[in-house]
């Protein structure tokens, strides 16, 4: 028998037809590394909620069939008794954070479970040394960044050392490395502690070098489990709109174009290995590629009109947390650019300077040639739209439809035109057949594309989005990548500020690189991506694919390849001139 066992569920939340769930039957052995993935909105995260009993005793609902855990039944035992073996970290850490102070939130369960004091702070000591967040023990948790606070939540049900641990996409928040940390924590209570891990992370280049066993969710069943080699190799996998790692699409596609990679390799190591095999004289000399930048960085007519200046701005929050340290930045019309950096570098509070919900203590902020602190917040979100990196703080309405067109209403816009653009926002983003229902009953990823919606369907001058790609499966964020290069297109004004290296690599943006509440770099995709001392400052991992190409420089490659389109284009160059 196995840790969980799971036979013929199916769940539908309250007042809704539709089943999310149906018809699951699973068994999970003690001591499995379990890879959760699928489309958006397809149960995963339901089906977390069965294991720790939040469905049924919290999420009423219609439940049918049986879930046992560590041998309690779901429907039968509490969740505080269920908590002792099932520890659940949630999609959005604000749901899972309540006590004033870092060290504080982390001793609440220990405290529960009856811990004592002195192996209560031995605990403490090591969740908060596995997390990186030793720095942080006496901070207010209202005062940390959204990194910060998803890594205080892995923090506090680590802490506990339960049974079998449940992450819903707990690196969602992380900066590259920071993911990095956790997984190797993931890994180091798997193998050694015998530690049940299952998993929900869109990261699969991270995630598949980690697991056993890769289940793939879509429509509320399991359609398909297996090795992560099994799994993904699939063409139903890609048809599901999930992300294949690149290490395997890289492989998958050169297979189409002559070069035999048998099996397909998940590791740099065996791609590698394959790949001399195929072209066992590459580094005889060097080679030349065109690389495609019609669109990197930003377009020659606009770089001379800038339309937001940030001049030595500082800003230290109340608690004397020095967020911002005299930065100076220029972003042009009809620019795309990438604010990346570690957790808590400065990147949130910089942007939500440029429509005034923060104002600069020292220094100051022009957009479009206004001065931002003799303006309302009010008169400066026609000009500029900001989407919060957690949608929960963004969404307030009865449903879809209102929440997208409150905006549109409060700007006056005609009724017609709210209507037209409220269909639109929808149909961009996938979400039509949610017009009426609630947002608060949709997954975290679809929650996000509302608040995307909301902004985008008052066409603003200035896009400004924190963390977009969150939540979001592959086939979404393809589709938020070929609307930002519409956005380009148009001359619109475009900021994003994202930890996702893999979506900014195919975007190709200008990036300017933050850390310590600095800025430290500033350039092209690929003059930023190649720099390893500046990445390495502001926590930022380079994409699989040029780490992969850094490593075989050594054989006379460029070792400066960004994505998937590249690398092959640039192989296969190569394979036609080798001897």
């Amino acid at each position: 028998m196995g840790i969980v066992e799971i036979r013929d569920l199916y769940y539908s939340y309250p007042n809704t037809k539709a089943q999310t769930l149906k018809g699951i039957d699973l068994t999970i052995d003690k001591g499995e590394f379990i890879l959760l993935t699928g489309p958006s909105g397809c149960g995963k995260t339901t089906f977390c909620r069965c294991l720790n009993g939040l469905i049924p005793h919290f999420y009423s609902g219609k439940l049918e069939g049986e879930v046992t855990v560590a041998g309690l039944s779901t429907t039968e035992n509490s969740t505080p008794k269920l908590a002792q073996n099932v520890g659940l970290i949630f999609q959005n850490p604000d749901n899972q954070i309540f006590a004033l102070t870092v060290e504080k939130d982390i001793a609440f369960g220990l405290e529960n479970l009856g811990i004592p004091r002195e192996q209560m702070l031995e605990h403490i000591d090591w969740a908060l040394d596995n997390t990186g967040i030793e720095d942080l023990r006496e901070r207010g948790t209202h005062e940390l960044s959204g990194g910060q606070k998803q890594r205080l939540a892995i923090a506090s049900i680590l802490a506990m050392r339960p049974d079998i641990l449940v992450l819903d996409e707990p690196t969602s928040f992380l900066d590259p490395l920071g993911a990095i940390r956790i997984f190797n924590v993931l890994e180091t209570l798997n193998r050694e502690h015998g530690m049940t891990v299952i998993l929900i992370e869109h990261r699969v280049d991270l995630a598949s070098q980690y697991a056993d066993r890769v289940i793939l969710f879509a429509d509320g069943r399991i359609l398909r489990t297996g090795t992560p080699e099994e799994v993904f190799k699939l063409e139903e996998t890609r048809l599901t709109g999930v992300g294949i790692p690149k290490i395997l699409e890289l492989s998958r596609r050169l297979n189409q174009r002559g070069l035999s990679f048998k099996p397909l390799p998940l590791s740099p190591d065996s791609f590698i290995e394959q790949l001399e095999r195929n072209i066992p004289r590459m580094g005889i000399r060097r080679h030349e590629r065109a690389v495609n930048q019609d669109l990197e960085g930003f377009t020659g007519e606009h770089s001379q009109s800038p339309i937001i200046q940030v001049e030595n701005v500082s800003y230290a929050y109340p608690s004397g947390v020095q967020a911002l340290r005299d930065v100076s930045l220029t972003i042009h019309k009809g620019e795309f650019v990438a604010i990346m950096g570690e957790n808590g570098a400065g990147k949130t509070t910089l942007v939500k300077h440029f429509n005034g919900l923060l104002r600069p203590q020292e220094g100051s902020i022009t957009v479009d040639g206004v001065d931002v602190s003799q303006v309302s917040v009010a008169s400066l979100a026609r000009k500029v739209g900001l989407v919060f990196q957690n949608p929960d703080d963004q969404l307030f309405s009865e449903n879809v439809e209102s929440e997208i067109s409150f905006a549109l209403n409060n700007f006056g816009f005609e009724k017609e035109v709210v209507e037209k653009r409220v269909g639109w926002a929808l149909n961009l983003l996938g979400i039509e057949r949610y017009r009426k229902s609630s947002p608060f009953i949709l997954s975290g990823g679809e929650r996000k594309r509302v608040a995307l919606a909301s902004v985008l369907a008052w066409d603003p001058d200035i896009v400004v989005l924190d963390e977009p790609t969150i939540g979001q499966d592959y086939a979404q964020k393809e589709r938020l990548r070929h609307f930002l290069m519409q956005l380009r297109i148009q001359g619109k004004t475009t900021i994003i500020v994202t930890h996702d290296v893999e979506f900014v690599a195919e975007c190709k943006p200008r990036i300017v690189l933050m850390a310590d509440g600095g800025i430290i770099a500033d350039g092209t995709t690929k003059e930023i991506m190649t720099d390893a001392d500046a990445m390495e400052r502001a926590c930022v991992s380079p994409p699989e694919i040029t780490k992969i190409f850094s490593r075989l420089a050594r054989s006379g490659l460029p070792g400066d390849v960004l994505d998937v389109d590249e690398a092959v284009e640039m192989l296969m160059r190569l394979k036609e001139v080798s001897p």
